[in-house]
């Protein structure tokens, strides 16, 4: 999977800006700017929408946080938010492409099918976080479906930034008629070090 995404130009990866924009049913499109630490699963949102920032989360490794658009802060420490907080940081990271730096236990599952295409099925369970699946075409090795707990994501249009790859397309949702997020990426940087206080809750 690592080979055909990019191969040894993950190790030069420092970390993973994006700038991505989603579509949410009844609301105007939504611009993303995302931050990555890939060297320790920190992470940060900022999404705005008719030029006012609607909302922006972070994860810096020990709590979570969110400011609303009233600009008040909520830190997070509850233990089962932080799993899962955990886990949507190791997916976004590709966590799965470097088991030394993010320790987690593998298990490959029976094929899975959706739409007459069959998948390869493999379980992770990140050290201190909540599990998922990722569903794997088995010719490419690309990872087409991303399923944690009740929800899923079906990935499509991978496209190489700084040489490595990711999906472009995003469908999003949880199972609830009208509620799937379509997500598109429109751009990727990988070598520049994210800046520190972007993890932080403002004001910190």
């Amino acid at each position: 999977m690592r080979a055909a995404c990019g191969g040894a130009a993950w190790d030069r990866v420092e970390s993973w800006h994006e700038r991505s924009e989603a579509d949410i049913n009844g609301m105007p499109p939504i611009q993303n700017d995302v931050w990555h630490d890939m060297q320790s699963l920190k992470s940060s949102i900022t999404s705005v929408a008719n030029g006012r920032a609607v909302r922006k989360t972070g994860y810096n490794g020990t709590s979570a946080w969110q400011v609303g658009p009233d600009g008040q802060i909520k830190i997070v420490s509850d233990k089962a938010v932080l799993r899962k907080q955990r886990r949507d940081a190791y997916l976004s990271s590709f966590g799965w492409f470097f088991p030394k730096r993010f320790p987690a236990k593998f298990k490959l599952l029976a094929d899975g099918s959706r739409d007459g295409a069959r998948y390869r099925v493999l379980r992770i369970d990140p050290v201190d976080a909540d599990s998922f699946e990722l569903w794997v075409d088995p010719s490419s090795h690309l990872v087409r479906r991303i399923v944690a707990g009740s929800e899923y994501a079906d990935l499509s249009e991978y496209k190489t930034f700084d040489g490595v790859c990711t999906a472009t397309i995003g469908r999003q949702g949880n199972g609830v008629s009208g509620q799937d997020i379509l997500l598109r990426v429109i751009e990727v940087q990988t070598s520049q070090r994210a800046p520190a206080a972007v993890f932080d809750p403002p004001g910190r």
